[in-house]
């Protein structure tokens, strides 16, 4: 580990790239290491004919992990929750020490065997046909203090499936933000629709 450290301080330190060609190093470093960073996370939700589920979905350097929240967290995340992974926003900004980054929130932890399991499940970029982040408008419906929510929507087309979430721009931020976090970071491109 100390040496991917090293290497990503040199990466953070090297003026002469860009943030993209920083990015790109970085996935490289990454697969020589055989690591699996957390790149971003998004909070979303889901709904199917009876219910609405909430979700968080992880992208790393290699898959999309959908992880279904538990009811009580879905309560507790009242505010904004997404953002960039611990390594490439160290990578991309001055405002972190190295130092301040904790590991085990930084990588993905391992998966439950059952790849059938409901709680979570992962999406390989190589089985991935396209991405679409579509902005949303605003819309009629209110939340207690009247005021309007308003959700972006992603949607993830597989050979199999299609997956739609809509994204709470309250819970990860506004349309453009989210769109160019997603289109420089990601191993894969995003579509605007």
């Amino acid at each position: 580990m100390t040496e991917f450290k090293t290497s990503l301080k040199q990466i953070k330190n090297n003026v002469e790239r860009s943030n993209s060609q920083k990015i790109s190093i970085f996935y490289q470093l990454c697969k020589e290491h055989n690591i699996e960073p957390i790149i971003l996370r998004l909070s979303g939700d889901a709904k199917n004919r009876f219910t609405r589920s909430n979700y968080f979905i992880t992208f790393t350097n290699t898959r999309i992990i959908i992880s279904k929240k538990s009811n009580l967290r879905n309560l507790l995340d009242i505010g904004y929750i997404a953002g960039l992974g611990p390594y490439l926003y160290y990578l991309l900004s001055d405002k972190v020490d190295f130092e301040d980054i904790k590991t085990k929130d930084s990588f993905v932890q391992d998966l439950p065997s059952d790849s059938n399991s409901t709680k979570e499940f992962y999406i390989d970029y190589k089985e991935i046909e396209k991405i679409v982040f579509n902005h949303g408008i605003d819309t009629l419906i209110t939340n207690m203090l009247g005021s309007a929510v308003n959700y972006n929507f992603l949607k993830i087309h597989t050979q199999k499936t299609l997956y739609n979430f809509n994204i709470s721009a309250k819970k990860n931020g506004d349309y453009e933000k989210i769109f160019y976090w997603l289109k420089i970071s990601l191993p894969i491109k995003i579509h605007k629709k």
